[in-house]
């Protein structure tokens, strides 16, 4: 929350290297996923969600809460 609030205040693009999904869902506009050491996918975190992307869905929707928010997101489109 403060990282976005920082941005939003002072007009400017934050680069975040993250692992924790809940940050990347909640506060990534533009996400690149980064598989080794090249680019595998990239879209925003609203795209995430609707992909068929393998390299996006074998590493976001390992857990089974992930597995379930996609399939909510589904569900409500």
């Amino acid at each position: 929350e403060l990282i976005k609030s920082i941005t939003l205040e002072y007009n400017m693009t934050t680069v975040i290297n993250t692992h924790d999904m809940n940050s990347v869902l909640e506060i990534g506009d533009n996400v690149l996923l980064l598989k080794n050491g090249v680019k595998a996918w990239e879209g925003s975190s609203a795209e995430i969600l609707a992909t068929d992307d393998e390299s996006v869905v074998s590493y976001v929707f390992r857990s089974n809460l992930f597995k379930k928010v996609r399939q909510a997101f589904r569900d409500m489109a």
